[in-house]
């Protein structure tokens, strides 16, 4: 028997706060509710008040400021993601992703905020923003901080969040160096979440050396991961000494560092091969978008 809920509606992101802090752990904050209404109607969850933000229309716009950051408020849904400015590298690969996910239906009411929040380590977003180096502005009780992306997920389905904190902007710093980011994933259907994925991002100097990188993994660990081998692997090598040996070598240090488990969907030893891959694809697809080949 599903529960019942009282329905609330603030005014403000104070005013959500506030009804958060007084309503207690019985109750929740309601977004596109794509992934929350699955979960009361499989009765994971038993709310008693559900706090509807989605008129909260200051959250659902997409800003970039004089500080080369692009603002994306959390209400932003998945299809306005995907119709991003695909000029920047990062908001085309952010905008690729949006596309790989769920229904055309589902995307014109997902949130970006609420796939976050949801923390699944099969998600695509999640090791998408932590390449991106991206981060979260969160409001509570206590006031605003800020929390990178890679700090969000405690376990699957659990965050770092306090409990009345609300996610109110995701923040991908922008730089004017030569940079390009790719996600790949493997699923058993186009609306499917990743039996294994991966997503990279590496930032060039000025002498076409590898100035940043970030290589995140996700469904090979409780969280989504970063590696620090293949990181290290990388850092200020040239990009011409990227080749296709090199890559291999990094999926193979990158895959040392997940640690998978076998499931009805996948098992450990499948999922450790194929991280292999998917890095050393993310890798082909960054080398490409650095060289100017747009093939």
């Amino acid at each position: 028997m599903r529960s019942a809920f009282d329905y609330h509606r603030p005014d403000s992101v104070t005013d959500a706060v506030r009804m958060k802090c007084e309503l207690g752990d019985d109750s929740c904050f309601w977004a596109g509710g794509t992934d929350l209404v699955l979960q009361w109607k499989g009765e994971l969850i038993k709310p008693l008040h559900c706090i509807d933000v989605t008129a909260l229309n200051d959250l659902g716009s997409v800003d970039q400021d004089d500080e080369n950051l692009v603002r994306i408020g959390s209400l932003c849904t998945l299809s306005a993601i995907e119709r991003l400015d695909s000029r920047d590298p990062y908001l085309k690969t952010l905008a690729d992703v949006a596309r790989l996910m769920c229904t055309v239906q589902t995307r014109t009411i997902a949130t970006i905020g609420g796939n976050l929040c949801n923390a699944s380590p099969a998600g695509d977003l999640i090791p998408t923003l932590i390449a991106m180096g991206a981060y979260l502005n969160v409001v509570g009780e206590a006031g605003s901080r800020e929390l990178p992306v890679e700090q969000l997920m405690c376990s699957p389905g659990k965050t770092s969040l306090q409990h009345s904190e609300l996610v109110t902007e995701i923040c991908i710093p922008i730089s004017s160096q030569a940079r390009a980011c790719s996600y790949r994933r493997i699923d058993r259907t186009v609306v499917d979440i990743a039996l294994v994925s991966a997503a990279g991002a590496i930032t060039l100097d000025s002498n076409d050396m590898v100035d940043d990188v970030i290589i995140a993994m996700g469904a090979v660990a409780p969280t989504v991961i970063r590696s620090a081998w293949a990181e290290a692997m990388l850092k200020g090598v040239a990009l011409s000494a990227i080749d296709d040996d090199f890559m291999r070598r990094v999926g193979d240090a990158a895959a040392e560092d997940a640690t998978p488990i076998t499931d009805v969907r996948a098992s450990a030893d499948y999922r450790s091969a194929m991280v292999k891959v998917l890095v050393r694809r993310v890798l082909e697809d960054i080398s490409r978008s650095l060289s100017g080949d747009s093939t």
